[in-house]
């Protein structure tokens, strides 16, 4: 059930305006679509309604008080990426998302559609066809509520929050499972009056310079040239990857619940963690599993999950707080002795965290990590409450975060409310559904949809990264001058999970045929496997004669930059994506290319993108998409082009 201080103390106002979420449409004679009443799940829902209804005019009586506990959005420090180009209407993918004709299925009445709601029978229209995904209740990666919550209704009004379903895909897939068509009268009626509530309204404004990959929730990775530009990535260029809507929480009013098998239960206030514990910091890299999901997304393979990275949800960062294990310890947990193996507690094997940000149903963002990381005497495991000597943005977990260095990203809950130690991994799907990597030979289409699959024993679930690189410089796409250039300056940085040191990064400018290794900078010191921190390389090459001469003659050359990491474990990136291509689209490291061209004409060194069309400032290895992108979704359908941030409420401002 949704806590009611979120809803009140926490002041988050996108949960008043969920009161309108699904309005029943007052023109149907029909029965209007239940909220969740006949599910296990009922009660969460009715339960956020309740306590909007309840607690809304306090939220927003509240909203009145000074925001001087809250920082602005810092002013902006490097230039906007260059505006994308506006595709005229023609150009649009019209028909991507619109179901064929299908004659040879019966026209089934709206008010039937209506009463498929529930996890018995679950129906949906889009634009005239009505499908029976009843199987997919429990093969949505996001998890079952959400799925419960759009039972017997039109799609669109949720789509147009949730535009990352609007590739086209998506819709083909769901082909599929149509039974049937809605009269012309009837399609017009299943979207007429639905107002589907957006809790993403009062989620932060950001930097132009953080990329949306997906609006709402607000995925967003920085421009990839800017990575090298600090070995501290700035807060406000972070790679963000929320789940669900950011929470505007009060300090004053956070509470952090420590609960559990072999330990007392305590709360502790935002002051209780800076006043009872030592203060420790730990610079290190997050990146998400699924970073450059976008590479594995193809006409041969598709990914049905979102977000689509493209290459950028990585960055690093100094982090305060206070360690889990001085927490655990506090609370009456044996940490020396369970780190060292002198005790051993079947009961005790894993760490849950559950967070404020809940969906529009009440249910609430989880994960775990295994127990070993969090007492770790050497680990630096922490509930954070700073980033880079600041107080957490709102985006990266404002006021209380999970830092595990070396784990992916997901494991890292942000907004923590809720530390439960147990015999078990969290059962949340962005724990159990999400981030598995599975064979090559499985697929979305015909095994995760049918969740569970048969053999989930062979999917495990993504704890720590291989060895990656990028290459950052020069930017993907760029048009490079080259008058009397004899040589070039090549960027990036490096960083393997668990913990493993980068040793070597190779570069090559012939797309790895030949290679030399790079210089690389880490100006942290980390021990033994506890190298959490990226590495940064540089390199200048002297240009090939080859291309040399044709620059003499006038000629643009184009140039396919690439690089290759060995970590201390000597592992290194593999080349192609195929021998480990997976439908969650997780753990992704084969070679990045980009692709400079030189220009004999223009001032050497000097930067600008090419005369191709960019749809977005960073691209896929290669420097395409294989498939329409139209910043994910938000603009390839021309039934969905208002701005996904026109309305925002005042909380935004709260960076």
């Amino acid at each position: 059930m949704i806590p009611f201080r979120y809803l009140i103390k926490a002041r988050n106002r996108a949960a008043v305006r969920l009161l309108g979420t699904a309005a029943p449409n007052p023109s149907r004679g029909a029965a209007s679509p239940k909220p969740l009443s006949s599910s296990k799940y009922g009660a969460a829902a009715a339960a956020l309604l309740a306590a909007t209804a309840t607690g809304g005019a306090i939220a927003l009586a509240e909203s009145k008080k000074v925001d001087s506990k809250y920082r602005k959005l810092p002013k902006q420090k490097y230039p906007s990426p260059e505006t994308p180009p506006i595709h005229p209407k023609e150009s649009h993918h019209s028909d991507l998302n619109n179901p064929p004709p299908r004659p040879d299925l019966p026209t089934i009445p709206l008010e039937e559609v209506e009463q498929h709601n529930d996890e018995e029978s679950m129906w949906y229209t889009f634009r005239g066809g009505v499908y029976d995904l009843t199987f997919f209740i429990n093969g949505h990666p996001g998890g079952t509520p959400r799925l419960l919550m759009a039972a017997g209704q039109d799609l669109e009004p949720y789509w147009e929050v949730y535009r990352q379903h609007l590739r086209g895909h998506v819709v083909q897939w769901m082909e599929k499972y149509r039974i049937g068509n809605l009269s012309e009268e009837d399609a017009k009626k299943a979207v007429k009056g639905i107002t589907f509530g957006d809790m993403f309204e009062t989620d932060p404004i950001r930097d132009p310079n953080n990329l949306a990959c997906t609006e709402k929730p607000f995925c967003g990775e920085p421009r990839i040239d800017l990575l090298t530009e600090n070995y501290i990535t700035p807060n406000e260029l972070f790679y963000v990857r929320n789940h669900l809507a950011v929470p505007d929480i009060d300090p004053d009013e956070y509470v952090l619940i420590v609960k559990g098998k072999g330990i007392k239960k305590h709360k502790f206030t935002l002051e209780d963690l800076k006043t009872k514990f030592p203060k420790h910091e730990v610079v290190t890299t997050l990146q998400c599993a699924g970073n450059r999901r976008e590479d594995l997304h193809n006409n041969e393979h598709q990914i049905f999950i979102a977000p689509h990275w493209v290459v950028g949800a990585i960055s690093n960062a100094k982090w305060g707080g206070v360690k889990i294990r001085d927490v655990l310890q506090y609370c009456g947990m044996d940490v020396d002795a369970m780190s060292l193996g002198k005790l051993e507690d079947p009961k005790i094997k894993h760490l849950q965290f559950e967070s404020y940000d809940t969906d529009e149903t009440g249910f609430c963002y989880g994960n775990s990590i295994p127990i070993e990381s969090a007492v770790d005497a050497l680990g630096e495991a922490m509930f954070a409450f700073e980033m880079n000597d600041e107080p957490l943005p709102r985006d990266h977990g404002f006021p209380v975060r999970v830092i595990a260095p070396g784990h992916v990203g997901n494991c890292q809950a942000k907004w923590l409310h809720k530390v439960i130690v147990s015999d078990k991994e969290s059962s949340k799907p962005w724990k159990q559904k999400s981030y598995r990597g599975f064979a090559p030979d499985i697929n979305f289409e015909e095994d995760l949809s049918h969740w569970p699959p048969k053999r989930l024993d062979q999917a495990p679930i993504a704890l720590f990264q291989p060895v990656t690189s990028l290459v950052c410089n020069p930017p993907q796409n760029s048009l490079m001058g080259a008058k009397d250039l004899s040589e070039i300056t090549v960027k990036g940085v490096a960083w393997s999970g668990g913990g493993r040191g980068i040793e070597r990064v190779d570069v090559s400018i012939d797309g790895g045929k030949s290679w030399t290794a790079a210089e690389l900078y880490k100006p942290v010191e980390q021990k033994m496997n506890r190298q959490w921190a990226w590495t940064q390389f540089s390199k200048t090459l002297k240009l090939p004669e080859e291309v040399r001469e044709r620059l003499a003659r006038g000629e643009q050359v184009s140039l396919d930059i690439t690089s290759k990491a060995m970590n201390s474990d000597f592992n290194l990136q593999p080349e192609t994506m195929e021998p480990y291509w997976n439908a969650r689209g997780v753990c992704i490291n084969h070679w990045y290319h980009v692709k400079t061209k030189l220009d004999p004409n223009r001032e050497p060194n000097s930067i600008q993108h090419d005369n191709s069309e960019i749809e977005f400032a960073n691209t896929p290895s290669g420097g395409k998409f294989a498939q329409p992108w139209d910043a994910h979704g938000f603009t390839t359908d021309p039934k969905h082009q208002t701005n996904p941030r026109a309305h925002i409420e005042p909380e935004a401002s709260h960076f």
